[in-house]
């Protein structure tokens, strides 16, 4: 694995209504070095998070889910915390120009397939940004 991929303890949430892809992944990033708090609903997401904003370095989220999508959860989490980066995931095309998502703290938008291949390297950009702060 490349040393710039490997995460140094950062604290990720992970939010997707599909348990399976939630878990996977927790899985992928923790062997990247990464901790990371699953969260199966946006709702308990959102709840988790205005508990303790300061606990989570990045919300990584599902843009399709019930009760609240992606971008509205991005939007209410941005109110809480405005410096956490959230990364959305979506299986439709989406960009940063895309309705609702300038409003977010969304900092990337990363399609479905290849979101465990790009990743790594969005990770390492912006932690290494973040140690320079």
């Amino acid at each position: 694995m490349d040393i710039l991929s490997e995460g140094g303890g950062e604290n990720i949430m992970y939010v997707d209504d599909e348990e399976g892809l939630a878990i996977l992944g927790q899985e992928f990033l923790e062997d990247m070095g990464y901790a990371v708090t699953p969260v199966f609903s946006s709702r308990e997401a959102l709840r988790l998070f205005s508990a303790d904003p300061q606990k989570y370095d990045m919300v990584v989220t599902d843009q399709t889910m019930p009760e609240m999508s992606g971008v509205e959860m991005a939007i209410a989490m941005k109110q809480i915390s405005p410096e956490t980066p959230v990364v959305l995931c979506s299986g439709s095309r989406m960009s940063l120009d895309s309705p609702g998502v300038s409003e977010s703290s969304i900092c990337e938008v990363l399609l479905k397939p290849e979101v465990f291949d790009r990743l790594p390297q969005l990770l390492s950009r912006l932690f290494m940004h973040k140690s320079d702060r």
